[in-house]
């Protein structure tokens, strides 16, 4: 995932998305789902970044449920 910042907030954008700002840093999935799962970042619905890494996150939430019961 390639993030890209906004002011105030931190957008990321799939590997190889054209309108991804320059220069913007090639995360791997780890780092990618530990950003995203903060509250400040939005995952671009353009180039698929939402629809890969949303399924993950409500994985890792259901995970972490059945941990605390």
């Amino acid at each position: 995932m390639r993030a890209g910042r906004v002011p105030a907030r931190g957008v990321l954008h799939a590997p190889g998305w054209e309108e991804a700002p320059e220069g913007a840093p090639l995360l791997d999935v780890e780092r990618a789902l530990n950003v995203a799962d903060n509250l400040v970042t939005q995952l671009c619905t353009l180039c698929g970044c939402a629809q890969e890494l949303t399924p993950l996150l409500q994985g890792f939430d259901q995970i972490g449920g059945l941990d605390s019961m």
